[in-house]
């Protein structure tokens, strides 16, 4: 292989890692979701955004009656996460009583 053929193929090669890199960000930019976690009065509550907007303003425990809270910041921010993860997936962002059941562990939930 001559010198300008090795040069070549280098400068191909570096070209197409450029345009991946730059292709994945774009991919990327378009699945930003954010996640914000705030006190509510007695508990926690969790804001999924989108590209900066609120798409989701969740300031009570999903899947139980009444308005009740997370009781910390910890299960506010896991719950919050696996709504994101199912975004992501494009599934419904909901989340069902087992689902919960198994973020709080053996802490019994509200009926």
């Amino acid at each position: 292989m001559t010198k300008t053929r090795k040069k070549i193929l280098i400068v191909l090669a570096l070209f197409l890692t450029v345009a991946a890199i730059i292709a994945a960000a774009f991919i990327r930019r378009g699945h930003s979701y954010d996640v914000k976690l705030f006190r509510t009065g007695n508990g926690w509550g969790y804001d999924v955004l989108k590209d900066g907007e609120t798409l989701i303003h969740q300031p009570y425990i999903p899947a139980i009656e009444g308005e009740v809270p997370f009781s910390s910041e910890e299960e506010a921010g896991r719950t919050a996460r696996i709504v994101v993860k199912k975004l992501r997936k494009k599934q419904i962002p909901s989340v069902s009583r087992e689902e919960m059941e198994k973020l709080v562990g053996k802490k019994p939930l509200p009926h």
